[in-house]
């Protein structure tokens, strides 16, 4: 697929002044080391202000762009500096885009030996990533419904690589907003994970358990976030922890527990009732 056309407006919409000013100096002074295009993605690798290099990648269809990420921690309005200069190389000098082999056509060239090599060796440099690993052969090995006489009986699924991705996603989340980010880091990814369980519903788990179990760790561990706030004490964070309540009250309701919800919430008001403008706050959660 041949990447669309990118003007200097588009760029300059979806980034702030500050960005697109210092990522115009980036692509000028040659920050961008190597630039590629593997089908519908675009890499690049740029060197900042640390001693490890940035990685961009950005997805495009027919359309236009669809996605833009960098490893870089920019947590404000917009795509960061590396983002902008990437896009201004592909735009400027698009004869410096290194044509490469998409994932597919990389795997088509393996036999199933070599595949679970490449794994092995992946795995082994990477050993987060045997938490997707799990999740993908949970996902796959799971039996697919009948279509003419379908069971009562319901399947087992290993729920635990679903555990640990939702785990992960509150861990990385919370390292998010430890680096200042004003943005939700979690309810994207989380509400991916549960469409996903659904999915696994519709094909054979009719108890929708896996959408329940996710919705339950998110509740457990984003209340674990909250209460030490608010027993702390202290005024300045209360909208911290009243933001991580919005969530937990968005995970009740998604389950259909608005009593638990009311419950919970009262329990709160009376161990912290005497906090005048948490309970001001709290009142908020209340519409």
């Amino acid at each position: 697929m041949s990447i669309p056309e990118i003007s200097e407006a588009i760029i300059r919409h979806n980034s702030n002044a500050s960005s697109y000013s210092r990522g115009e100096e980036y692509y000028r002074r040659g920050a961008i080391a190597e630039l590629k295009k593997r089908g519908n993605l675009i890499q690049a690798e740029i060197e900042g202000s640390e001693i490890t290099p940035y990685q961009v990648s950005i997805r495009f269809d027919a359309g236009g762009i669809t996605s833009a990420s960098c490893t870089c921690p920019y947590n404000y309005d917009g795509w960061c500096k590396h983002i902008v200069a990437t896009l201004l190389s592909c735009s400027r000098q698009s004869d410096r885009i290194e044509e490469r082999p998409t994932l597919e056509q990389l795997l088509n060239r393996l036999d199933i030996l070599q595949t679970q090599r490449l794994l092995q060796e992946l795995v082994e440099n990477r050993p987060e990533i045997i938490d997707d690993i799990d999740e993908f052969v949970s996902l796959i090995d799971l039996p697919k419904p009948k279509t003419k006489q379908p069971s009562t009986r319901q399947s087992k699924i290993d729920t635990s690589p679903f555990r640990s991705h939702v785990l992960r996603i509150l861990r990385d989340g919370l390292k998010e907003l430890e680096y200042g980010s004003e943005e939700d880091p979690f309810t994207d990814d989380l509400l991916a994970v549960i469409e996903k369980a659904r999915e696994l519903a519709k094909n054979g788990d009719g108890n929708n358990a896996l959408a329940k179990l996710t919705e339950g760790i998110a509740i457990l561990e984003t209340r674990r976030r909250a209460e030490p706030i608010m027993e702390q004490g202290k005024a300045d964070r209360y909208d911290a922890a009243v933001n991580w309540l919005k969530k937990v009250k968005a995970a009740y309701i998604q389950l259909g527990q608005k009593s638990e919800w009311s419950a919970y919430r009262s329990k709160l008001e009376a161990a912290h009732g005497r906090k005048r403008k948490l309970m001001e706050l709290l009142k908020e959660l209340n519409k």
